[in-house]
C-alpha cells in the first residue's frame, strides 16, 4: 500500500502510515446525528469501497466502517448487509469497537461517533481534538480510550459524553541527540486496555507504551526489542524500527504487537520484556509484508493475523508457527479489519470492497457469494 503522512508536510524516516490514514485525510466535512438503514444488496459492495475495520456488536450483529464515513451493518453474521443512512459523517472512519449494544467509531479530524443500539443509529461525540484518531478501546460501556496522530490519546469515564484529549511525551529510549529532533511526536496506531487501569498503545518507531493507572502515566516497553537487535549486531536506535499497527492481549500477561515489514513481537509477562517472533522476513512462515491486525478468534488460544496482499495467517502454538488460512483465490488487497462473534462466526474486511466470512474461527474463508478457499 502507498504510504503517506497525515497532517504533516515532512517525510518520516520511520515507515509507515497505512493506507487508511491517507484515505482518512481525503474525507469531507459533514456530521449529523442519528439515521436509519436502507437495504444494501451484497452486489452493491463495490470494488472501490475501502473498509478499514469491522467489529462484532452482539448476537449475530457485525458493523464495518470505512472510507467517506461509510457504515454497513449485518444482523446475520455477515450474510447480508445494510448501509446506515444518512451517513453520520463524511470523514473516513478508521476503527469501530462495541461493548454489547454500545459502539464507538473513530476517524479523521477527531471524529468520534457513538451508537446505543448495536450500530443502527449514530450520534457525534465531542472529542476535543482535531487530530486523526486511529484506534479506540472500551472495557465497559463507560471507560474508553483512543489514540492517533501527533502523540494524541484520549480518555472517557462516561461512555464518551465527555472526552479528555492528551499528548503523550515521546519516549527517549533508543533516541540519540541527533535523532530526537527527527521524532517530535509519534503516530499511535492501536490502543488496547485490559481493565480500567492497565492498557497499551503501539505506534511508529516500534513504540510500545504501557499504563497501570488508566493513562495518568505511561512507561515505554520497547527497549527489550532494541536490546535483542543489539545482541545480534544491530544498533540501539528506534529509527531502525518500523511501526507497530496493532496490539492485542489474550490476557494481562500474554500480548502481541504486529506491524511493518512482517514485524511480530510477543510478551508473556505483561510487557516487562518483549521478544521478536518475526521481523523483515527473517521467519519463513511470516512474509516481510505489513501486518495490520492480530486477534484470537475463540477461547482455544489460536491466533489470526492479517495484512497486505490478502495475507491471512493462523497460529495454534502462541505464534511460533504460522499457517495460511484457506481463502478464495484472487484476494490480493490489504486486510485491516477482522472480528469474531459466537460459534466461530467471523468477518474480515479490507480494500477493494473485500468482505470475507468464516464459520470455523478463521481456518477457512468464503466470499459473500459463497466461494470458499
Amino acid at each position: 500500500m502507498h504510504k503517506k503522512e497525515v497532517g504533516r508536510g515532512r517525510q518520516r524516516l520511520s515507515l509507515l502510515v497505512p493506507l487508511y490514514v491517507l484515505i482518512a485525510a481525503l474525507g469531507f466535512v459533514g456530521c449529523h446525528g442519528g439515521g436509519h438503514e436502507t437495504q444494501l444488496n451484497n452486489d452493491l459492495i463495490r470494488r472501490t469501497d475501502k473498509f478499514f475495520d469491522v467489529a462484532h456488536a452482539t448476537g449475530n450483529v457485525f458493523v464495518a466502517v470505512g472510507y467517506d464515513g461509510r457504515i454497513i451493518r449485518s444482523e446475520d453474521n455477515g450474510q447480508n448487509w445494510q448501509e446506515v443512512t444518512p451517513r453520520p459523517t463524511n470523514f473516513s472512519l478508521n476503527q469501530v469497537a462495541f461493548v454489547g449494544d454500545h459502539g464507538w467509531a473513530v476517524g479523521h479530524t477527531g471524529i468520534i461517533l457513538h451508537s446505543r443500539d448495536a450500530g443502527k443509529t449514530w450520534t457525534l461525540q465531542q472529542s476535543n481534538t482535531d487530530k486523526t484518531i486511529l484506534s479506540v478501546s472500551f472495557v465497559d460501556s463507560l471507560h474508553g480510550w483512543a489514540c492517533g496522530d501527533e502523540s494524541t490519546w484520549l480518555s472517557t469515564s462516561n461512555g464518551g459524553e465527555t472526552w479528555e484529549a492528551h499528548r503523550i511525551e515521546v519516549s527517549q529510549i533508543g533516541l540519540s541527540g541527533d535523532t530526537s529532533l527527527a521524532v517530535p511526536d509519534i503516530i499511535y496506531y492501536s490502543v488496547k486496555f485490559a481493565d480500567q487501569l492497565e492498557g497499551w498503545m503501539v505506534g511508529e518507531y516500534g513504540n510500545i507504551r504501557h499504563t497501570v493507572d488508566g493513562g495518568k502515566t505511561w512507561d515505554a516497553q520497547h527497549e527489550s526489542l532494541l536490546d535483542e537487535l543489539v545482541a545480534k549486531g544491530g544498533s540501539k536506535d528506534v529509527m531502525t524500527l518500523g511501526a507497530f499497527f496493532k496490539v492485542h492481549f489474550t490476557d494481562k500477561n500474554t500480548g502481541f504487537a504486529v506491524g511493518a515489514g512482517g514485524a511480530v513481537a510477543i510478551t508473556q509477562d505483561g510487557g516487562k520484556k518483549w521478544s521478536w517472533i518475526a521481523r523483515e522476513g527473517n521467519k519463513a512462515d511470516v512474509p516481510g509484508l505489513h501486518m495490520y491486525n492480530v486477534t484470537t478468534p475463540s477461547n482455544d488460544g489460536k491466533l489470526l493475523m492479517v495484512g497486505t496482499n490478502g495475507t491471512i495467517l493462523t497460529s495454534g502454538d502462541g505464534g511460533n508457527v504460522w499457517l495460511p488460512s484457506k481463502a478464495p483465490g484472487g484476494v490480493f488487497t490489504w486486510i485491516n479489519g477482522v472480528a469474531f462473534g459466537e460459534g466461530g462466526k467471523g468477518v474480515l474486511v479490507g480494500g477493494k470492497g473485500l468482505v470475507l466470512l468464516t464459520d470455523d474461527s478463521g481456518q477457512s474463508w468464503r466470499t459473500l457469494s459463497g466461494e470458499k478457499g
